[in-house]
């Protein structure tokens, strides 16, 4: 593969050599990596669950669901933003391994997967008011590949460590 825009690779060196020598902020940067996959990733997996067990019940259970679902996505969303920005500062810490490295890329591909599954997801829980049944069968299923995704990001992620 081909390395990193040689400006890029440039311009992120003071940040590689602060994370590699201050153990401070790589053990902060890699903390804040966990929790946010903690967070955003825990919370998505127990409502996933919760959703696949509302999608055999009746209302006014199912109502109740979607209610829990729009406090969920906050949570999510905040989990998700704590592994974007630490994320970066991986990448940009070790720039030329992640650049080079297929695994990476793939799992860019998957959380990128993973959000547009998060829209389906908010769509089919808006048309849940006007056509349930069919919002319900696109909720389960895209609850089913919120779990395969995540489960398959974090098979990635460790592939990745052990690699890098």
């Amino acid at each position: 593969m081909i390395g990193p825009p040689e400006g890029l690779a440039q311009a992120v060196q003071g940040w590689a050599h602060l994370f590699s020598k201050t153990k401070a902020v790589s053990m902060g940067v890699t903390y804040v990596h966990f929790a946010g996959l903690l967070l955003g990733g825990g919370v998505a997996v127990a409502a996933d669950r919760e959703t696949l067990r509302a999608a055999k019940e009746a209302e006014p259970f199912r109502a109740d669901h979607l209610a829990f679902l729009g406090t969920v996505h906050s949570i999510a969303i905040a989990g998700l933003a704590m592994l974007f920005a630490s994320g970066i500062g991986l990448f940009l810490a070790d720039i030329e391994t992640f650049w080079a490295s297929r695994v990476f890329w793939m799992k860019m591909s998957l959380v990128m997967l993973l959000l547009l599954n998060g829209l389906l997801m908010k769509r089919a829980e808006r048309l849940a008011a006007t056509s349930p049944e069919a919002a319900w069968k696109n909720l389960k299923t895209t609850s089913v590949a919120s779990l395969v995704l995540w489960f398959t990001i974090v098979l990635a992620s460790t592939i990745l460590a052990a690699s890098a």
